[in-house]
């Protein structure tokens, strides 16, 4: 089993700073800079962690953050730690950036005072940790997943069936009728989720296949039509090398986590369905790209159920997706749910 954890961290204070902010004054600030267009996910904060990330991290060291409020947040690697608790031990593992979206950075100071330090700070700092059975360190059973040659029939087989499917005729002319469509130079699919998933883990996997297969044939209808190279490029840390190496086998490059969010540009085709992460708020934050195909915007609360969504649509991504884009039907599609296809306006566009 995997699960996440956030290590040590503390505010690098400025010499005159004393205090923290309480909880409405934190709030309150919070919203004051997402309505004025402050950035809470600037493409050059989320490179500076990333080049960190790069370096040869070991216990100990530290990641610095740069808070929405200019004050440095240093986290404390624990990678190589293992700590027992309720009968299991745990190994912590490499770090990573965990993206908090604005309704959830708000929503975690309303329930919580112990992080108030990381009141601003809504890029922080994870480690993966596997749990093992305590005593002899055997692993826990894992799930067992498919073999490469079975991903590898998989794909091809329902590439095939996507490509002479209505559903792909009615996207595929979506597509080539969009203004943007002939400068789309890469395209970009973000949490799409592992390939490799068992059967018995219902819908998984083929979900994940038939988005991919969307990738793969868009690319190549796009190349075909406008006659150019387009690059197409893959983020997901849920990735095996099963998935690596099949992606690979198609063209598509795939990227560590941010490297596909730092590949965004205005000739981008960017694609996401159904993420566990505020991809809207990221990618708008760093540009305006050509074409989006990603979940349908609502003009609501960024609430599922009673629960925050993990892409909350915040009223600064409807307000950008009101003004910025064309928006055009994507067919209903069990692998893909509530799905449009906004086209940029070319009036406004933000590199």
């Amino acid at each position: 089993m995997v699960h996440f954890m956030v290590g040590p961290s503390y505010r690098v204070e400025e010499p005159n700073v004393t205090t923290l902010a309480t909880p409405s004054e934190a709030l309150s600030r919070i919203d004051e800079w997402y309505n004025t267009e402050k950035l809470f996910f600037p493409r050059d904060s989320i490179k500076a962690i990333y080049q960190q990330l790069q370096r040869p991290l070991k216990k100990g060291d530290e990641i610095f953050v740069k808070g929405l409020d200019g004050v440095n947040i240093a986290f404390l690697v624990r990678t190589g730690d293992s700590y027992c608790y309720d009968g299991e031990e745990y190994t912590i593992g490499e770090p990573f950036i965990r993206y908090i979206s604005y309704e959830s950075l708000k929503a975690t100071m309303e329930s919580s005072l112990e992080l108030q330090h990381l009141a601003y700070c809504n890029l922080q700092i994870q480690h993966y940790v596997t749990s093992h059975h305590q005593g002899p360190g055997e692993p826990m059973a894992n799930i067992v997943l498919k073999s490469l040659s079975e991903v590898e029939h998989l794909f091809s087989t329902c590439l095939r069936v996507w490509e002479v499917s209505e559903v792909w005729a009615q996207i595929k002319t979506a597509v080539s009728s969009a203004n943007t469509a002939s400068i789309i130079g890469k395209i970009i699919g973000l949490a799409c989720g592992t390939m490799s998933y068992p059967d018995d883990i219902p819908y998984y996997s083929y979900n994940s296949v038939f988005q991919h297969a969307l990738l793969v044939a868009t690319r190549r209808f796009l190349q075909e039509r406008f006659n150019c190279e387009i690059a197409c490029a893959v983020q997901d840390p849920a990735y095996t090398d099963i998935d690596k190496s099949v992606l690979r086998s198609y063209g598509i490059k795939v990227l560590e986590d941010p490297e596909g969010f730092l590949e965004i540009d205005e000739a981008s085709l960017v694609f996401s369905c159904a993420p566990n992460l505020p991809v809207k708020q990221i990618v708008l934050d760093m540009t305006r790209p050509a074409l989006l195909i990603w979940d349908t915007v609502h003009d609501e609360d960024g609430k599922l159920d009673g629960y925050l969504e993990a892409d909350p649509d915040s009223s600064r991504v409807i307000q950008i997706m009101s003004r910025s884009y064309e928006t055009g039907e994507f067919p209903q599609n069990e692998h893909f749910g509530d799905m449009a296809i906004y086209v940029r306006r070319e009036v406004d566009s933000k590199g």
